[in-house]
């Protein structure tokens, strides 16, 4: 590998932007190849930040203009081509991680926690905060002394903060909660995010509004990126899924099956001849095929299985 590359910087992030630039460079070497893929392979955290920085390269098109890189280094000759491409590329990923709205900060390494179909996890964070996340739920997590923050990008969060000096937020697609000292969730559900307060307060900015509303415990919201479209009251029972459970009472047939299929894998659908018949009851997510069994035997339907991956629901 030639002499002439820049001290290698320790944090990951900025360590990815220099082995782009390396690999950018015109005097590239298999060498510099091969220990590319060497740092790549030493740790998770080297090939998050790697995909991270190949994904800004693609969104931003930040290849350096060969005529002006020529023309900036004839200005500066005891700077090599390579140490500009590095300097740039370093600036370019910075930059662009710290300004983009849904990135965290890049001053520690971001962890990514996600859960399978059916999968419920129970998490507790560096500073002590309780995360439960839901059946296919994908959080970044970014907590240390500057930052605490959770990035939601699909799926259902439980979350219990704890006292702190640094605020602590969750953002989704739609905007940023700030809560309070304080129990709630928050479901990504279609195009809008649903959130539950169970205890304390959180502050609701949509992306799109300078408008923030302050839901009070007790009580949940619905908002868009443009705005907070609907409130009404908590339902303590929608937090049954962080014991496994799912509780309704007086739910349509149809709505519990597409509740249901949440955590099943395959296809399982209700005829909507089905629409009329509500349900009431707690059952146990440990084992679906329980539940459907119990169906069967508490109204008026029958199962018709293709496949253990598609049922459907249908008048007995």
């Amino acid at each position: 590998m030639s002499n002439n590359i820049i001290e290698q910087p320790t944090d990951s992030t900025t360590q990815a932007c220099v082995w782009v630039a390396r690999l950018w460079a015109d005097d590239v070497s298999v060498d510099d190849h091969t220990a590319c893929n060497n740092w790549r392979r030493a740790s998770k955290e080297n090939e998050q930040a790697w995909q991270r920085v190949l994904k800004l390269q693609e969104q931003f098109t930040a290849v350096p203009d060969p005529k002006a890189v020529s023309e900036l280094l004839g200005q500066n000759k005891n700077v090599s081509r390579r140490q500009f491409l590095s300097i740039a590329v370093v600036g370019l990923g910075l930059g662009a991680l710290t300004t983009k709205m849904f990135t965290l900060n890049t001053r520690s390494p971001v962890d990514y926690a996600t859960t399978k179909k059916g999968e419920i996890k129970n998490i507790t964070l560096a500073d002590g905060t309780k995360l439960s996340m839901n059946t296919s739920t994908r959080v970044d997590i970014n907590i240390d002394q500057y930052n605490r923050q959770l990035m939601l990008h699909e799926g259902e969060i439980y979350i219990e903060t704890t006292h702190h000096s640094t605020p602590f937020t969750v953002v989704s697609k739609d905007g940023v909660l700030q809560p309070l000292g304080t129990r709630f969730t928050v479901r990504l559900k279609g195009d809008q995010t649903k959130l539950s307060v169970f205890e304390g307060r959180v502050q609701i900015k949509p992306n799109h509004s300078d408008e923030t509303r302050i839901i009070e415990s007790g009580l949940g919201a619905d908002f868009t990126q443009d705005s907070v479209i609907n409130d009404y009251a908590a339902d303590i029972s929608s937090m049954a899924w962080t014991e496994h459970k799912i509780a309704v009472a007086d739910m349509p047939l149809t709505e519990f099956i597409d509740e249901l299929s949440r955590y099943r894998s395959g296809r399982l659908k209700a005829n909507q001849k089905l629409a009329s018949l509500t349900i009431t009851g707690v059952f146990s997510l440990n084992n679906t095929d329980h539940i459907l069994q119990q169906l069967t035997e508490i109204l008026p339907v029958k199962l018709q299985s293709f496949t253990p991956y598609w049922v459907n629901i249908d008048p007995a």
